[in-house]
């Protein structure tokens, strides 16, 4: 924001040199007031007169720490597919590597999706955020949706995303106990057809 009219209830946000109407109403919902100065995302718009304005307004929350709790319960989250992959017949070392390569290459695609939104560029598809947390970058994801404040109030992607994070967890529970429950669904299965 580059100023605001507290009392009137607009301002105005500079973006690429260009100075953009702003309104209070096109805040989103449950936004306190702004500031001068404070940084800002928003979609480019329309008003009722047809000018360019600002639409769908939020503050950008910088390098945002990952809390407490979050790390706890990531730690308890990690356990159980480590465990299946370090029992699978490969040297010790590749189960821990390999959830650090897909977290650390998902966590630089959360980066480059939030540096997209905010600049207006085209974005990287949700069905590709998904794929590298389904290849066991889902911890990186969860790291960098809490420290860059990123998809984590997207109701629809955080469905796919905790599917995805209780998939690897059954798995790995599947896996640990010989199986039992997969054959028990392929037994199910079979007598159906």
């Amino acid at each position: 924001m580059i100023s605001w009219e507290e009392g009137k209830g607009f301002g105005w946000i500079e973006s690429n040199g260009r100075r953009i109407f702003a309104h209070i109403r096109d805040f989103e919902r449950g936004q306190r007031r702004p500031a001068k100065g404070e940084a800002v995302t928003f979609l480019p718009g329309v008003d009722d007169q047809g000018r360019s304005c600002a639409k769908r307004i939020r503050f950008v929350r910088q390098g945002g720490r990952v809390g407490f709790g979050s790390w706890i319960i990531l730690l308890l989250l990690l356990p159980l597919p480590l465990l299946a992959l370090d029992d699978l017949p490969l040297a010790a070392w590749v189960a821990p590597c390999w959830f650090l390569a897909a977290s650390i290459i998902t966590y630089g695609l959360y980066v480059s999706d939030k540096n997209r939104a905010q600049s207006g560029r085209w974005r990287i598809p949700k069905k590709h955020l998904h794929f590298f947390e389904l290849i066991g970058g889902w911890p990186g994801a969860w790291i960098a949706q809490r420290r860059l404040r990123h998809k984590i109030m997207k109701g629809d992607y955080q469905v796919v995303f905790w599917f995805i994070i209780i998939l690897h967890q059954a798995v790995a529970a599947d896996y640990l106990t010989g199986r039992v429950a997969s054959r028990w669904i392929m037994a199910r299965i079979q007598e159906w057809m």
